[in-house]
Order: C-alpha cells, then sequence, then structure tokens
C-alpha cells in the first residue's frame, strides 16, 4: 500500500517537472534571444521591441517570428558592411511588402494573362486589375479565328482589330476576294459591348475584277454568364448583327441580313480551351432570295510559352460568326446541272495567336474549304490593339 502511493506521488511530481515549465513559457510574455552573435561581433544592437501581451497560444510564437526577422535583417546589413549609422530602421512590414509586391504583381499578371483564365479574372476578387490594366490576351481578339468568345471587354476599353491580308479563293460559284477586314469594339458595361464591322477595301475577281468598299455590320454582344468549372458549365455569351448596304457595290452587297450566336467557352484537361458557336443566318441563296440557315463555329486552343504564343485548330459549318464569306452565286445556265438544293460551306484550318505585349497582338491561320462551294483557301494575318 505505501509502495503503491510512494509510486503514484513520484509520478505526479514528474508529470508537474515535465509540463510547468511548457505552460509557465505561455503564460508569461516571450523574451527572444539577445540580437548580438559571437559569429558576428559587428552586428548593431538593436532595441528589442515586444508588443503588448495577450494571453493566447500563438503570441510568443508571432513575436518570436517578427525578432528572428528583425535578427536576420541585422545580420544581413552586418555581412555587407553596413555602418552602424548607416544602418535603416527595419520596418518588418513595409519593407516585406516592399519586396513581395512585385512578385505578387507578376504571379497575378500569369494568373490573369491568356484566353484560358478569362472567366477567373473576373471573380470578385480580380475584377479590379482586369478593368484596370489594358490585356489585349483578355478576352483575346474575336477576329483571331472563326468562333467568337462568350467574353466581353470591361467598362470603357476598346480592341481594334484588323486584317490587311485576308484572302478567299475560288469555289463553285464565287469568285476569289482579297479583303481588308476590320472590328472595332468598345465596353459599354462589364458584360455589354457595341462593335462595327466590315470587310473593308475589297478585291473581287471575275467576273467582277474590280476594287470596291465592302458593307458594314453593327454588332452587339452580351456576356451572359462566366464559366463554372466545377460543375461543367461553360461560359456563355449572345451576339446578335445587323449587316447593312452601307458603303457596298453590287460586287459586295448582298442585302440587309440579320444573324444572332450564342456563344462558348468551355476549359478542358490540359489547358485547352473549347470555343464554340451555335446560331443562325439570313443569307441571299442562288436566286437572291433570302433564307435562314443553321450556323457551328468551333476552336481548340492552348496557350504555350507563358501564354505569349497560342495554338488552334478551328472551323465552321455553313458560315462563319460575322458575314465574312463571299456569297455563292449560280448562274441560271448552270442550276440544272448542279446540286443547288443546299449550298452549304464548311471548312477546317488552324492558325496561333502571338500576344506580343499587353496591348497588342498578332494573329494568323490558314483553312481549307472541305466542299465545292467553299473557297479553297481560307488565309488571313491581322494584329488587335487595346486601348
Amino acid at each position: 500500500m505505501t509502495r503503491g502511493l510512494s509510486s503514484v506521488f513520484t509520478g505526479l511530481m514528474f508529470g508537474l517537472a515535465l509540463f510547468w515549465p511548457a505552460r509557465a513559457t505561455l503564460a508569461a510574455p516571450f523574451e527572444p534571444e539577445p540580437l548580438s552573435s559571437p559569429e558576428l561581433p559587428d552586428a548593431p544592437a538593436q532595441p528589442l521591441i515586444i508588443e503588448p501581451y495577450r494571453d493566447t497560444q500563438f503570441d510568443a510564437f508571432r513575436q518570436y517570428g517578427r525578432q528572428y526577422a528583425r535578427n536576420t535583417w541585422h545580420r544581413g546589413l552586418a555581412r555587407d558592411g553596413t555602418p552602424p549609422e548607416s544602418v535603416p530602421r527595419f520596418d518588418e512590414y513595409g519593407r516585406f511588402k516592399h519586396y513581395t509586391n512585385p512578385s505578387a504583381n507578376i504571379d497575378s499578371d500569369y494568373f490573369l494573362k491568356g484566353r484560358y483564365n478569362r472567366s477567373r479574372a473576373r471573380l470578385p476578387e480580380n475584377i479590379e486589375a482586369w478593368r484596370l490594366n489594358p490585356d489585349i490576351a483578355n478576352p483575346g481578339p474575336d477576329l483571331a479565328n472563326f468562333p467568337n468568345s462568350a467574353f466581353t471587354l470591361p467598362q470603357g476599353r476598346v480592341y481594334l482589330e484588323f486584317s490587311p491580308f485576308t484572302y478567299y479563293g475560288l469555289a463553285q460559284g464565287s469568285p476569289e476576294q482579297y479583303n481588308m477586314e476590320f472590328l472595332l469594339r468598345y465596353g459599354a458595361t462589364d458584360n455589354i459591348e457595341l462593335r462595327v464591322f466590315g470587310n473593308g477595301p475589297a478585291w473581287t475577281g471575275r467576273p467582277y475584277s474590280d476594287w470596291s468598299f465592302s458593307p458594314l455590320a453593327f454588332d452587339t454582344k452580351i456576356q451572359l454568364w462566366t464559366e463554372k468549372p466545377d460543375i461543367y458549365v461553360p461560359a456563355a455569351g449572345f451576339e446578335a448583327y445587323i449587316q447593312t448596304q452601307w458603303l457596298g457595290n453590287s460586287a459586295t452587297n448582298s442585302g440587309t441580313q440579320p444573324g444572332f450566336t450564342f456563344n462558348f467557352d468551355q476549359s478542358l484537361p490540359l489547358d485547352i480551351d473549347l470555343e464554340y458557336n451555335i446560331g443562325a443566318i439570313r443569307s441571299q441563296n442562288y436566286l437572291r432570295e433570302n433564307e435562314w440557315s443553321l450556323s457551328f463555329q468551333w476552336a481548340l486552343q492552348r496557350d504555350f510559352f507563358d501564354g505569349d504564343i497560342a495554338l488552334f485548330v478551328h472551323g465552321f459549318l455553313n458560315a462563319m460568326t460575322l458575314p465574312r464569306l463571299p456569297n455563292v452565286e449560280i448562274p441560271p445556265a448552270d442550276r440544272a446541272f448542279e446540286d443547288v438544293s443546299s449550298l452549304k460551306q464548311d471548312a477546317i484550318g488552324g492558325g496561333f495567336v502571338w500576344t506580343i505585349d499587353t496591348r497588342v497582338a498578332m494573329y494568323g491561320q490558314t483553312s481549307a474549304g472541305l466542299n465545292k462551294y467553299t473557297p479553297a483557301l481560307i488565309s488571313f494575318v491581322g494584329f488587335a490593339v487595346a486601348f
């Protein structure tokens, strides 16, 4: 019995000896080691700054970390041979921010850079940076490939996209054509974009063989929602245009024609961006009569070299998103020999977008027609500028 009580008493005393010092350390203010070091006798002595103590288990750790940073700062100055009278005062927060902010800005620029990050740039914590900083890669030029993105420009931002070298080859029912296409975009709000498009000065081959100016088209794009990758919902937008007869002539005019599309963007594995448009356009058939038809455009794109170069494959069914293709015309004498019940135009190809800096991008593509009514070669090179 006595031996048992003695064992219990010994155990209690051992437990108090083991745990009491640790509890006493948490209950008393932390006192860091002196600043001076035998290895660095020239390190200038600095007064110890102890913040008002609060009885929490993290205060000692926090004070130790700040004092350790202060000691490291002065040891580094001593190694550099800085005279004591020239030692700047250590500002643990100001200098930390001065060091980390440039790195954070670089990381932020990379995070927001490129078409793959267009939805994330519009998150509440990132949207101000997206509004304030011109970025030609976000949302990126629409003339670069066949589909248009679901995303709009921030309010007040302007894009000028210009494709001065645009060529459409020969096809059954349409001559070869050289255009200087342009697209002017303005962010009316963060979610509404006003646009003016045209094929610009155009040279049309035989039977016209003449220069002319293409009619203007007025366009509006509305961003409906951003991407929700957790539930596999793509970003969505709605776009509608009306092609006028203003500035056109007999070679380029095809009447006043409306069109609309629903635009989608979805991120895929391997940082691939899928962009596709589904809509309807009205155009003139071989009898010069207006008719509606379904249109579909798509592109698969991926960024390379830190987002500076993007490569893509793309295609369209029936028509491009904007009225860019030459009209198909079948002479009356040939209609008996042609299958004119459905004059569809389809193409597939590939290209690139080079983001030169935050304001300027260059793009180009080459595609091949998949049937006799589509130009055998569709090729253009252009650039885009953000203001």
